[in-house]
């Protein structure tokens, strides 16, 4: 799994935030759920109000899922989109497994022992 973090700051202006909402909603949001690839899409808002405002983090299956959104014209599109409304302190990330935790753990979850545990070289 892949993950792909964006943050920004939302725009000023009453009308631009209706527009941005509308479009999230609308269109920036349904568009990227159907790329082949994406498994699910998220979106946080910062309660200390402060900058970066917003996170939006998208989940891949792999790489070369991620590569085709990013390299495809309806993200241009809808980055373009949210720099035209005043989205500023544009910000990203991608993100792969880490060899040493692979595998989200939870709450009562058995701890590896060592010698399950993979190498760190290159972590």
């Amino acid at each position: 799994m892949i993950v792909f973090t964006m943050a920004w700051d939302l725009p000023i202006g009453h009308d631009q935030l209706h527009v941005y909402a509308n479009k999230a909603r609308a269109d920036w949001i349904p568009t990227t759920l159907e790329y082949e690839g994406v498994v699910e899409v998220s979106s946080y808002r910062n309660p200390m109000e402060d900058s970066p405002q917003v996170l939006v983090m998208i989940h891949f299956q792999d790489m070369d899922a991620w590569q085709r959104y990013v390299l495809s014209q309806d993200h241009r599109r809808i980055m373009r989109e949210l720099r035209s409304l005043g989205c500023t302190g544009f910000q990203s990330n991608v993100w792969a497994p880490s060899r040493l935790m692979p595998e989200t753990a939870h709450p009562g979850d058995e701890p590896r022992h060592v010698e399950d545990a993979p190498s760190l070289t290159g972590l």
